[in-house]
């Protein structure tokens, strides 16, 4: 089983994340920013590098899924594209789409990342500079721009909904 949990920047991607590794120790983690760290950060974040960053994980985390490893996976895929073929090419796949307002994500800003961008220190960040075109077709939607109490409500929906379809989690 693959969940892939997707979302900019500080939407939620890893708290999700972390939490569904605490509790299913037979799972493996993939974050997206882990991940690129994996290849020495060798690219950087034009769109053309999101794609190549985007080929590398989809083809790992569909190779380890084909053996039986069950995966969750935070990460932002900036292309409805590999969506697309993940959605189509990855067996017992869930995808989880977490969505902010980007006034939220602003405030929220622990990496400094919309701060940098929107002073032009940094560019080709989602959601300022690049288009973030929100996901159609991910199997759950959940918006995260309440509390973090409102946050862990969800949750359990999104575990009820897994264990309902899968008989698993």
């Amino acid at each position: 089983m693959v969940i892939w949990i997707t979302g900019i920047s500080g939407a939620g991607k890893t708290t999700l994340g972390k939490y569904f590794i605490k509790k299913n120790k037979d799972f493996l983690y993939f974050d997206g920013d882990i991940f690129r760290k994996i290849f020495r950060n060798d690219i950087k974040y034009t769109l053309k590098d999101r794609d190549i960053n985007a080929q590398r994980l989809t083809r790992l985390i569909k190779y380890l899924s084909f053996q039986n490893i069950n995966l969750i996976v935070a990460a932002n895929i900036t292309s409805s594209r590999y969506r697309s073929w993940c959605r189509k090419n990855i067996k017992n796949y869930i995808e989880i789409f977490i969505d902010a307002k980007m006034s939220n994500l602003i405030k929220r800003d622990y990496k400094k990342l919309y701060s940098n961008a929107l002073s032009k220190k940094i560019k080709n960040v989602v959601g300022i500079d690049i288009k973030f075109k929100r996901p159609s077709g991910s199997h759950i939607y959940i918006s995260n721009d309440g509390s973090i109490k409102e946050f862990k409500e969800k949750i359990k929906v999104i575990e009820k909904y897994i264990k309902k379809k899968f008989r698993y989690f």
